[in-house]
């Protein structure tokens, strides 16, 4: 009788995460952690996406809140964040929950009403389905949010 091999692990996995009563996922490679939101300080003048800003090991992070950027109304009670970070951008994303992990072996097409921060759709492991984020683009335009350039 042949051995039966143990079916191999994903080779890249999402964090899947809660926003807006809704699951999404981001690559691991840009998902820091998920902190605890102990002490938020407000920053005078910050757009209403960025809630504060938070200390974590010696950095100052701004706290954003996402949602409006996602098309989802804000919900402000919280006390979880979601660490994204892609090169020199970094900031700590408002988060009501964690839902475990998805593989990224395979990703179905973005369905088209899901916006330019959503890069396809994947399973969670609870069997869910999850609009997986481009984190890169997400942090991009929390950045624009925060200093829009010239004109803007």
């Amino acid at each position: 009788m042949p051995a039966v091999l143990p079916e191999a692990p994903p080779t890249r996995r999402a964090c899947v995460v809660l926003l807006g009563g809704r699951p999404f996922a981001v690559d691991v490679t840009a998902a820091r952690e998920i902190v605890v939101l102990h002490t938020t300080t407000r920053v005078p003048g910050a757009p209403a996406s960025v809630l504060g800003v938070m200390k974590l090991r010696g950095s100052v992070l701004p706290v954003v809140e996402a949602r409006p950027l996602l098309g989802l109304p804000a919900h402000l009670r919280s006390d979880r964040a979601l660490v994204l970070a892609d090169g020199e951008r970094c900031a700590a994303v408002v988060i009501e929950g964690v839902v475990g992990l998805a593989p990224l072996d395979e990703v179905d097409p973005v369905p088209a009403a899901a916006g330019d921060l959503a890069m396809g759709e994947v399973v969670a492991e609870t069997g869910n389905r999850a609009t997986l984020l481009d984190a890169p683009a997400l942090l991009a335009a929390i950045r624009r949010a925060w200093d829009p350039g010239p004109g803007g």
